[in-house]
């Protein structure tokens, strides 16, 4: 795999197929292993780059917490990877965390993204969310960073297997969970703990972008599935950027494109090719 040298960390990175480039972000704790699934039946059409990002998979994990910023940081390595690579303008996405810096690269850089892809992601600030989910979510965070410093991220590994709380955030019991899903859990057992805590500071200190995504002019989908804990804020997101598209996919938790990957990347495709023909993509569906 390649990997390039950009604000002082190496970014590793895979390069596939060709035409109009598809810069593509994957989620927290992850890496671009992630967009496996997907990257086949996207670089048939696009010229697709995966990566990992800052902490994550084979990018550094720089040890100083102050270099975890998702405005500045997160943002600053997806703009140099595609200066690094002579892209001008593309296709921009991302999930999970990786969508929350892919709509804040569209509102810093609007004129490198020609259009943007949400799945599974939200705003920040706990927009969208119940305030009992909210509140769970926090305590399961906090409780996380506390035993990743203390028992390190295999003790993680084994809460997400076994704790009723972690089943509840990703959205189904563990014995429901498909293959995808599984091995990006078991793959966190590799990831730093400056990583993990770092990207958790990133995500805390990140203002959103709610009061600002109608600012955003570029055809855009957002993706979720039904028993995501980000379902309401995807919903605020599309409710905020007009003219975009919302799909909800059914029987899908958290991670979309590992729970049902088929019609996770016919979706995109059929945005895509919406945009490609330049035809209206507004609208809101359910896939079954």
């Amino acid at each position: 795999m390649p990997t390039a040298q950009l604000n002082e960390i190496e970014i590793n990175y895979e390069v596939h197929g060709a035409g109009t480039p598809l810069l593509l972000t994957h989620g927290y704790t992850a890496s671009l292993e992630m967009w496996r699934e997907q990257v086949t039946g996207l670089s048939a059409k696009y010229q697709v780059v995966i990566y990992d990002m800052r902490g994550h998979g084979k990018t550094t994990a720089p040890s100083d917490m102050n270099q975890y910023s998702l405005a500045r940081d997160y943002v600053a390595d997806k703009l140099a990877l595609m200066d690094h690579l002579g892209i001008e303008r593309a296709y921009v996405g991302g999930l999970s965390m990786g969508g929350m810096i892919a709509q804040e690269f569209a509102l810093q850089h609007p004129e490198r993204v020609k259009a943007l892809l949400l799945s599974y992601t939200g705003p920040g600030a706990g927009a969208g969310r119940d305030p009992t989910q909210r509140a769970m979510f926090e305590q399961m965070r906090n409780m996380m960073a506390t035993m990743a410093r203390t028992r390190g991220m295999g003790a993680i590994v084994d809460a997400m297997r076994n704790s009723p709380m972690a089943k509840a955030m990703v959205g189904a019991g563990t014995d429901a969970m498909p293959e995808p899903v599984r091995r990006h859990i078991e793959g966190m057992r590799t990831m730093s703990v400056g990583g993990y805590l770092g990207g958790a500071k990133a995500m805390q200190e990140w203002a959103g972008t709610l009061e600002r995504l109608s600012a955003i002019n570029v055809p855009t989908l957002v993706l979720v599935g039904e028993n995501d804990n980000l379902l309401g804020p995807s919903k605020a997101i599309h409710d905020a950027i007009k003219g975009s598209r919302f799909v909800l996919l059914r029987n899908s938790g958290h991670g979309t494109n590992m729970w049902r990957p088929d019609p996770f990347l016919a979706e995109t495709l059929a945005f895509l090719t919406d945009v490609d023909a330049g035809k209206p993509v507004e609208g809101e569906f359910v896939v079954p």
